[in-house]
């Protein structure tokens, strides 16, 4: 058993606990929170692709669960899912995007999977696009979780927004593009407090 180095006497314990709720409760030790210009400098350094995870459990689950491959079919996306945090989003903060997928490849030397991502205004108006080449990440048939940062800056405009994710499958030469498969969610910028 690990015993502590120094240990108050319960008599001292009390007190010390309330005067440092007391220092929480009148704001002289709180957490402070991040500027805008501390984000905006932070996120020069932040890595924004999505990093997808193979999970080994949850692709024999899923293997059992959805039906092979079709024969003469290259790659299918069963499952493909999208979920933010927080829903509810301050400027000069990062949104969180979890994504989870279930996906059938064969190793075909001439495919390229991306991923889409599209951002839309509340009136329906496209903001920006990011399209990340994936099947790198994505090198089998298996069951993935993947995460991604998505910058709120200072000047977003306050109200609703939607992210439109899809995974498309492109030849090397690019001359044909199919989606295999599409999820979208909605988030919402409102003011600092």
């Amino acid at each position: 058993m690990i015993q502590p180095l120094h240990q108050l006497p319960p008599k001292r314990f009390i007190p010390v606990l309330f005067a440092c709720l007391g220092l929480l409760v009148t704001g002289c030790a709180s957490f402070q929170q991040q500027t805008c210009g501390q984000f905006e400098e932070n996120r020069k350094g932040t890595d924004y692709t999505t990093q997808y995870q193979f999970s080994e459990s949850d692709s024999r689950t899923a293997a059992r669960d959805f039906k092979n491959l079709p024969r003469g079919k290259n790659v299918a996306v069963h499952l493909y899912k999208m979920h933010i945090d927080p829903p509810r989003i301050t400027p000069c903060r990062h949104l969180t995007i979890h994504k989870e997928m279930y996906l059938q490849r064969t190793i075909r030397a001439n495919q390229v999977l991306e991923e889409v991502r599209e951002f839309y205004a509340d009136s329906g108006a496209l903001i920006a696009t990011k399209t990340e080449t994936v099947g790198g990440q994505l090198r089998a048939s298996g069951y993935y979780t993947g995460e991604t940062l998505l910058p709120i800056p200072e000047n977003a405009p306050m109200g609703k927004y939607r992210i439109v994710s899809k995974i498309v499958l492109k030849t090397k030469n690019k001359s044909t593009a199919k989606v295999l498969a599409k999820t979208g969610i909605s988030f919402e910028v409102v003011p600092r407090q």
